[in-house]
């Protein structure tokens, strides 16, 4: 291949890319925006490499001759070039194009669910140039100049795009720092209904219903929704989804940290476990739970079932995910907070 390097550093910038997007993935609030800034400029730097080399790329994967002695191969190779061009498009259409959705799925989940398809072709294909991945490549200055020279286009694209997005009034330029796009803020009940893992429970019965305060605490609770909505408490918070759309809402309901005080919490606890009724749960410090809300009320009306009522958790700053719904039990624990895995499996 005549500039292998050019493959090399589509793995790199691909590497970069998946880890940044993942990481991006797990925090809401703005200090992880550069985890998402390194994102976008590995993103728009794989770009300028595919203009740059894309020829020296592609050619080698053309070849007949290399295709009657390897196929398989070669076909792995058109496989993790049609996987990193597809999330790519899908990420550059979302970033200018503002919100879209096929088969039920946002433009930014297609983007997310084949970003990872694509994680263990880079795996393969790093071990198979695992020869060009030598210390001599790396000490090399061209090698160093290089990769800075994309770092440097990667970033220049990158603020072009927000340039032209604000001039030309594209709805990319609405968008949050996340990524996500604006959907039924203010507008009670009528924001979109999403839940991690597709949990569809049926309605829980408000009179049956319970919340269990448990663990590490004085006395334990079985609390009723007629104690949760006794003088609701307002709370306004932008719900963040990794679908792609975020929502700032008023909120009513009972702040966490007074749930923990009539319970009598160990003040030496480290963390509280907030559990829906279908089996699905979330870990947090003691520090960041006393600044949740337990919501039974949003935009001034009751949830609807599929927001999570009667009671779920409002977790500022945290994407949607963390946001239990269908809360009905608390256990304060002396586990640390990110003893969980980062993203839930159930």
């Amino acid at each position: 291949m005549a500039h292998p390097w050019a493959n090399v550093f589509i793995l790199i910038v691909g590497g970069i890319s998946l880890a940044s997007g993942f990481l991006g993935l797990l925090g809401g609030s703005p200090e992880w925006a550069p985890t998402l800034h390194v994102h976008r400029i590995s993103g728009y730097a794989l770009v300028a490499l595919l203009l740059w080399k894309g020829r020296n790329i592609i050619t080698p994967l053309m070849s007949v001759r290399r295709w009657r002695r390897s196929p398989a191969l070669h076909l792995g190779g058109l496989a993790l070039l049609a996987l990193l061009l597809t999330p790519l498009s899908l990420g550059l259409v979302w970033s200018f194009g503002g919100f879209f959705a096929y088969l039920g799925f946002s433009g930014l989940s297609w983007h997310i669910y084949l970003s990872l398809l694509l994680a263990p072709f880079v795996v393969w294909h790093a071990q198979r140039h695992s020869w060009t991945l030598r210390t001599r490549f790396w000490v090399d200055r061209r090698s160093f100049l290089r990769l800075a020279g994309l770092g440097l286009a990667g970033f220049a694209l990158w603020q072009g795009g927000k340039l032209a997005s604000g001039v030309f009034e594209l709805p990319g330029s609405e968008r949050r720092f996340t990524g996500s796009y604006e959907r039924g803020s203010f507008a009670g009940n009528r924001f979109p209904t999403t839940s991690w893992l597709n949990d569809n429970p049926s309605p829980v019965d408000k009179e049956a219903w319970r919340l269990k305060v448990t663990g590490q605490v004085d006395r334990e609770l079985n609390i009723s929704l007629d104690d949760m909505t006794r003088g609701p408490i307002p709370f306004t918070a932008t719900l963040d989804c990794t679908g792609g759309w975020h929502s700032k809402q008023d909120w009513e309901g009972v702040p966490l940290r007074d749930v923990l005080e009539w319970a009598g919490a160990d003040p030496e606890a480290r963390s509280v476990a907030v559990r829906s009724v279908t089996g699905y749960w979330r870990r947090f410090s003691m520090d960041e739970a006393r600044g949740y809300l337990l919501a039974t009320h949003v935009g001034g009306e009751p949830l609807w079932h599929g927001h999570g009522a009667p009671v779920r958790l409002v977790a500022p700053d945290k994407r949607g995910f963390e946001w239990v719904k269908w809360v009905v039990s608390l256990r304060v624990e002396d586990s640390w907070s990110w003893w969980q895995p980062p993203l839930p499996l159930t």
